[in-house]
């Protein structure tokens, strides 16, 4: 049991070192009663064997804490990698149903533009050269010619590069350009 001078002893210890047990890894190895009780024990009977005792204890809890936040900023952190992954791909890989209806009802984008550009054509050899594109050349061209779309703008539209962009619409200029010198000579 413990007398009044003891009590008095560790109440004087606590309010000395008021400041330090505000420390938030002090307190967790305070608010356990086992601690606590060996803490008091070096207070009353300041042996070598006793602060060994303290100095092991908090050393242990101290690598526990350690462990313990270590563990979850890995956590944290890796939440957050998977999240950015996961819309990534779900950006990445829409449906079509993702990308709504349009006007025409349940076309993907691509067809309407080639729609577009085919049928805003009169020339029968022109039209004959763009039908011998890809459908990605048909649909940059599309963008570019007829929407006033920006090479930029395409690019992230197709989650492409503009250089990307630039090489496959000088290739489809190539590409009508030769067709139409062949059907003209």
């Amino acid at each position: 049991m413990m007398m009044k001078n003891d009590n008095y002893k560790i109440e004087e210890f606590f309010y000395r070192n008021m400041e330090q047990i505000k420390n938030p890894i002090i307190k967790s190895f305070l608010a356990n009663a086992k601690n606590l009780y060996l803490v008091e024990k070096a207070i009353l009977y300041p042996t070598d064997c006793n602060m060994k005792r303290v100095d092991e204890t908090f050393q242990l809890h101290y690598i526990n804490v350690q462990k313990i936040k270590y563990v979850s900023n890995l956590i944290y952190f890796y939440s957050l990698d998977f999240d950015k992954k996961r819309r990534r791909l779900h950006d990445r890989f829409l449906l079509i149903v993702d990308d709504g209806l349009f006007e025409t009802g349940m076309m993907r984008k691509d067809e309407i533009i080639q729609e577009g550009l085919l049928d805003a054509v009169e020339n029968e050899e022109l039209f004959k050269s763009l039908k011998g594109l890809t459908d990605k050349q048909l649909q940059i061209l599309e963008m570019i010619y007829v929407k006033d779309y920006s090479v930029k703008a395409i690019a992230e539209t197709l989650q492409t590069t503009p250089q990307n962009i630039s090489n496959l619409h000088r290739k489809a200029l190539q590409k009508l350009q030769q067709k139409l010198r062949k059907e003209e000579g």
